[in-house]
């Protein structure tokens, strides 16, 4: 390799970084002050890069909520705890409320205040634990609420291509458009219903976003013109 061709690639590195931040700063514009809910299981993702991706967002003043589905709160390894560790740094930091808590119309912390208000005030990203059996249902129920601009489903095994439409790279159909082929999934068929209905139900975009081999989901679907799951809209 010649001093020109590593030149070269220094350039073409860079180039790519720019676009990157110009995009990104569009991506806040439009979503500047707006909520993402974000649904993830234990088996979906690992905590510390998948926390990078929730600080970036969160950096654009964006506000954050993620459903950790667990089946047990306490145990030390959790998903829940190991996000919080990796969050919980930098001027960004994570508060962790259980399912429960936010059913009521407010719960004590410095002050009595709604959750989504938590981090809509300051830089938190919400943390909301639940057991597995209907977090993709708090996860919409949560998105309803605050009149989410992006519900994320984070599903490890999710093939696009069990859709006919909305994949890497196409159109974003809508949530009538794909509601007819619901009952031919098998894989990811649960998360591909909430993503329809919670779109039916006014969220503005949601996306069923395969973590497998991608430590960087959200930020891959996002932020790159193709994306790597599946995208619906109203």
């Amino acid at each position: 390799m010649t001093s020109d061709d590593v030149s070269d690639r220094g350039i073409s590195d860079l180039a790519a970084r720019v676009e990157t931040i110009q995009e990104a700063i569009t991506y806040s514009r439009q979503f500047r002050n707006r909520w993402f809910v974000v649904h993830l299981s234990p088996s979906s993702v690992d905590a510390v890069p998948f926390s990078q991706d929730l600080r970036l967002l969160r950096s654009l003043a964006i506000h954050v909520a993620v459903v950790v589905a667990e089946d047990a709160y306490p145990e030390p390894e959790s998903l829940g705890v190991d996000l919080r560790k990796a969050l919980n740094r930098d001027e960004i930091t994570a508060v962790v409320l259980h399912w429960e808590e936010t059913r009521s119309d407010d719960f004590p912390l410095r002050r009595p205040t709604r959750w989504q208000e938590v981090a809509e005030n300051s830089s938190l990203i919400v943390l909301i634990r639940c057991a597995r059996r209907n977090s993709l249902r708090a996860a919409q129920t949560l998105a309803i609420e605050c009149a989410a601009a992006k519900l994320l489903l984070l599903e490890r095994e999710w093939d696009p291509a069990a859709l006919p439409m909305g994949g890497p790279g196409s159109t974003r159909p809508s949530a009538e458009e794909v509601r007819p082929f619901l009952r031919s999934l098998n894989q990811g068929a649960a998360a591909a219903a909430i993503a329809v209905e919670s779109v039916e139900a006014g969220i503005d975009e949601a996306h069923i976003v395969p973590t497998n081999e991608n430590p960087h989901p959200i930020l891959v679907e996002i932020f790159t013109d193709s994306g790597i799951g599946t995208w619906i809209g109203p």
